[in-house]
């Protein structure tokens, strides 16, 4: 058990979960679990644009946090709802989350989608997958550690049987033990409450709302329900 930087172990591991809970990991798992039928990470917002006039897709993100006016969705994940996305694609860019995903489902054997709302089924499944290697990437705020994000590993790598882990794992079990309401206080949850977003950072913070563990399916370049 890993808690890497995106180096060789992500190639060396078994599975690797992408983590970026405020909130394009949140915003992809609600969107599986409301009947998306698949998510694709976009790299840019031209290439979301491009990809969902491709797909006849739902084109959803945030730049700085805030919709793109050509985007029909932003990024919060209480925009993802049934009557809006059951059935379709959905492509998505946001500034840290979706990128990571591309490089990840280029270089890595499986990927998965971690965040705060879906801890329970994820551990479950990596448990019953029974791999021997398993790295955590966190996205972080472009480019720098998140608390929100570092909460949630902790919170996957306690509930794991390991043989051993290393430093930043052990590292990540103790920001784990912080009670939420101080990660509610992270940076980036801050910036989220300034823009009247306080709603994403409840539901984004609070354990095992949404019951699925989401892949990357690299063939596809998309994310969907195994």
């Amino acid at each position: 058990m890993l808690l890497g930087a995106v180096d060789s172990s992500i190639i060396q591991s078994d599975a690797v979960v992408a983590i970026d809970v405020l909130r394009s990991s949140t915003t992809i798992l609600t969107a599986l679990a409301n009947g998306a039928a698949s998510v694709i990470p976009a790299a840019s917002t031209d290439e979301a644009l491009t990809m969902g006039e491709r797909f006849k897709a739902v084109v959803g993100g945030e730049v700085n946090s805030v919709k793109p006016p050509m985007f029909q969705l932003g990024n919060s994940p209480l925009e993802y709802v049934w009557e809006r996305i059951r059935g379709k694609t959905v492509v998505l860019y946001t500034s840290s989350g979706t990128r990571l995903l591309r490089f990840l489902m280029a270089v890595s054997k499986r990927v998965l989608v971690g965040a705060v709302v879906n801890v329970s089924p994820l551990v479950e499944h990596l448990e019953k997958a029974g791999f021997d290697r398993v790295t955590i990437i966190t996205a972080g705020k472009i480019g720098s550690p998140a608390l929100e994000d570092s909460y949630c590993a902790g919170l996957i790598v306690k509930n794991l049987p390991w043989r051993k882990c290393d430093r930043n794992a052990e590292i990540v079990m103790k920001i784990a033990e912080l009670n939420v309401d101080v990660v509610k206080k992270s940076l980036h949850a801050l910036e989220l409450v300034k823009l009247g977003l306080e709603k994403d950072v409840e539901y984004s913070l609070t354990p095992d709302t949404i019951m699925v563990v989401a892949a990357a399916d690299p063939f596809k370049g998309c994310i969907r329900l195994p």
